[in-house]
Parts: C-alpha cells; structure tokens; sequence
C-alpha cells in the first residue's frame, strides 16, 4: 500500500455518491460500490455497459482520484484501507456482547485518561487557537468525528479544515505556509508511516495524535500527543479509534470553548 490516497479512497468515493449525483463520477463510483466485495473482477466494460459512461469517462474518474487506471484503484481497493471492511476481521470480533464492550470502552477511558492529561489538551487547545490556519489529516474511519468536531468549532468562531482524501494532490496543502498548524490524527500509526513523506515537505507547525510509540516518526512533528499508555499498532475494534478518539476531541472542544469562547 503505497499510495497514501488509498487511506482516503472511501471518503473519495462517499463525496461523489453524495454530491454529484446525474454526473459520470457519480454513476461510475456508485457502481464500483455497489459491486465492491468482487471488485477485482470488475472491468472497464462492465462499467461502461452498466453506468451508462466512455471509457474516457472511467480513466477521467481514476485519474481524480489519483489513480492512473481502473487496475490501480481497484488494487488499492483490495488491501486492507477500509478499518470497517468486515471481510478483514475475525470471527470473534463479532462474538462481544454489552458487557464486554462496555469494559474495553471503560479500560480504554481509563487509559486514554491517564496520559491525555487536561495539562497537554489545553496546550493542543492553544495550538489551535494561536494559529489561524489549522489542518487536521486523517484516513477515511477518523474523519467523521473530525468533521463533527469542525462543524462545533464553527459556531465557537473558530474555523479549521481536514484533509481526509486525495492528499497527494489537494489544494488545501498548496495553502500552507510556515505560520500554519497540521494535527495528524492516525490511531494505529498506519496513515501516519504512510503520510510521512509528505509530513516531512509541508510547511509548518506539526503535531501528531497517536496510539503507536513509533519513535521514527516523532523527528517529524513538534508534539506527539499518546492516546495510550501501551504502544498499539490495530485497533480492529475501533475502540481507541471509533469511541477513543470522539472522546479525546469532545474534550479539545469543552476546554477550547471554555477558554476562548465568550
């Protein structure tokens, strides 16, 4: 997996399915989706025949996606990029009840408290606040609680943005400048290791929200801030991810809007 749009395919594909309806993009990523557990076996053909579209309109489609070919995105497509993709997990990740769930979560809080103190959430919460431009860049399973988190920021008077897909050639990077604050949020470490590249070029400010003690990539960011005490490297739960990482930024929003919020 070496292409970093990978980490946002499914965010790619989410926005046209959402927001171009009628269009080419739209009837090629609608089809793709719908036929996404044997998508190795789709052809370009099949998409031409079924989506109504050229085959100018599939190599287009790929390229906005950053991908050369329908070859290329659909090898993404095959590995492991999607952290809620079932056909990846276990059967006994699906074998925990109520109870059990409720005690990782509480053991998770219990951690998470440990080492995210309110000391280092309110120096993350000045960060943010000092910096007129801040970035936020995570994978597709992160930024639905990023954008929750933007959206609350907004009526705090304060606006940030996220990078969630297409990183290698998004205008919001072209926009940085050495003034500018960019928050990675990768809970395993994956997207970090894989944005590491391209951390290393941008301009700025650098600050790193993890769950993996990776000490090759800390020359990179400023800050590392730990969600857990005990380095990890899956989460295919999504305990620290799904629940960790809701509860880490609902806290960055009460101390901000504590602080700077009149």
């Amino acid at each position: 997996m070496s292409n970093l749009n990978n980490l946002g395919l499914l965010n790619s594909l989410c926005e046209l399915i959402n927001t171009n309806y009628d269009s080419n993009n739209h009837a090629i990523a609608a089809y793709l989706i719908e036929h996404l557990s044997h998508v190795q076996q789709v052809t370009v053909n099949q998409i031409v025949d079924n989506a109504f579209v050229s085959r100018s309109a599939v190599r287009r489609f790929c390229e906005s996606l950053g991908y050369q070919s329908l070859t290329d995105l659909k090898s993404s497509i095959s590995q492991l990029i999607f952290p809620s993709d079932i056909r990846h997990r276990q059967p006994a990740d699906y074998q925990i009840n109520q109870q059990l769930l409720t005690k990782l979560i509480q053991n998770m809080l219990t951690d998470m408290n440990q080492v995210c103190t309110p000391t280092k959430i309110q120096a993350l919460v000045q960060q943010i606040h000092d910096h007129q431009k801040v970035l936020l860049m995570c994978a597709n399973n992160t930024s639905s609680t990023l954008l929750k988190f933007q959206q609350e920021l907004i009526y705090a008077n304060k606006l940030v943005t996220i990078l969630d897909q297409n990183y290698l050639n998004n205008q919001l990077i072209t926009a940085l400048d050495s003034q500018s604050l960019i928050i990675t949020v990768s809970t395993s470490g994956k997207y970090a290791e894989l944005s590491e590249n391209l951390l290393a070029s941008l301009p700025g400010t650098k600050i790193l929200i993890t769950g993996n003690h990776q000490t090759q990539l800390e020359p990179i960011y400023d800050t590392c801030m730990y969600i857990s005490e005990q380095s990890f490297s899956t989460d295919h739960l999504g305990i620290y991810g799904k629940y960790g990482i809701t509860y880490l930024f609902d806290q960055i929003f009460l101390h901000y809007v504590t602080t700077y919020f009149n």
